[in-house]
């Protein structure tokens, strides 16, 4: 057995989930958390530097999209070495099955004991997929038609950036409020929620405000 210290990047916007997790990780003895970051540009500038085994990402961070991250990483020099957890708060598993397409090598929620993020990470070290098992039963019910026939199919057809958008609607934030959340103009995310309307075949923003709030009501 191997003696060395797998060294953990953290990428989250909050600070108490980051305090959290560094404080789980640091009571491992074959575990360190090598650093912490706040978004994209921070996470890559890091992982040069510090040359982390395992990167842990959240999907919503300060100013971008986690998926984002994880292509960008999984496209850099290292990135057929680095490992990749996803930790979040969405339940909802059309997100595993993006972030899991984009490269991350496991996706678990928040909702979850830390000893399971525990379990996922050395999984994951040992070059093995980490999915809860309650994830696990939404990816399979959603690859044979199982999953949740009102919200799945339709999401389906966003881009990563316009589901992004599509929850923050149905979490009720305006347009200015989204713009100012993902730091884009105000006329970008119009474009996008024209976007939306035009791929879900609805017709005004009612239409659309309704259908992003019932999404969010349903996947969480």
């Amino acid at each position: 057995m191997s003696t060395s210290i797998a060294k953990i990047l953290i990428v989250d916007d909050h600070p108490m989930v980051r305090e959290g997790l560094a404080g789980r990780i640091a009571s491992e003895p074959d575990l360190e958390v090598c650093g912490e970051a706040v978004d994209v540009d921070d996470a890559l500038q890091q992982t040069k530097e510090l040359l982390p085994d395992l990167i842990i990402v959240d999907i919503s961070l300060k100013t971008s999209h986690g998926i984002d991250l994880i292509k960008q990483l999984k496209s850099s020099g290292r990135g057929a070495h680095l490992k990749v957890l996803v930790h979040t708060m969405y339940t909802e598993s059309l997100y595993a099955d993006r972030a899991l397409q984009a490269g991350a090598d496991g996706y678990i929620t928040k909702q979850e004991a830390p000893e399971q993020v525990i379990l996922a990470i050395r999984e994951i070290l040992r070059g093995n997929i980490y999915l809860s098992t309650e994830m696990s039963q939404r990816v399979l019910s959603r690859a044979v038609g199982r999953g949740n026939e009102n919200a799945a199919p339709t999401a389906e057809k966003l881009s990563d950036r316009e589901l992004e958008i599509f929850r923050l609607i149905g979490e009720g934030l305006t347009t200015g409020q989204i713009a100012s959340r993902l730091h884009l103009s105000t006329h970008t995310i119009h474009t996008h929620r024209e976007n939306i309307k035009h791929k879900l075949e609805l017709h005004n923003a009612a239409e659309l405000n309704r259908a992003a709030v019932r999404w969010v009501l349903e996947n969480g």
